[in-house]
C-alpha cells in the first residue's frame, strides 16, 4: 500500500484519528513529516495550497479543508481537494481500490 503524509496541523482536526485509522487498517503507513521523500506511490495531505508546489513525481496531493477563493496569479493546484480528512481518506482507499476512475472534474470535485 501507500504512504500518506499528513501535514502536522490536520492530526487535531475533527474526525482526523478515525480517518487516518481507516487509512493504517487498510494498509496504508500514514506519517507526519518524512525525513526523506517517500518512494511512490504516496500521497501527501495538506491544508496549504502553497505544499502542493514542487512536490515529488509519484505523490499526489489533497487539499484538505474548505474550498478557497481563486487566487490572482499564477494557480497553485494540488491534485485534489477534499473537505475533511474523513473524505480524503475516502478519496485515497477508491483510487487504490479502482485505480482507472479518472479524477472527478467540476462540481464532481466536492
Amino acid at each position: 500500500m501507500s504512504v500518506v503524509i499528513v501535514d502536522e496541523e490536520l492530526f487535531a482536526t475533527p474526525g482526523a484519528a478515525a480517518a487516518l485509522d481507516r487509512l493504517r487498517r487498510a494498509g496504508h503507513t500514514v506519517v507526519g513529516r518524512p525525513d526523506a521523500p517517500p518512494a511512490a506511490p504516496a500521497w501527501h495531505l495538506t491544508a496549504s495550497p502553497e505544499a502542493c508546489i514542487g512536490r515529488s513525481a509519484g505523490v499526489m496531493t489533497i487539499l484538505v479543508g474548505p474550498r478557497r477563493r481563486p487566487e490572482r496569479g499564477p494557480a497553485r493546484r494540488c491534485d485534489l481537494e477534499a473537505r475533511d480528512l474523513a473524505a480524503a481518506a475516502l478519496e485515497i482507499l477508491t483510487r487504490e481500490a479502482m485505480p482507472d476512475v479518472p479524477p472527478p472534474t467540476g462540481s464532481e470535485a466536492r
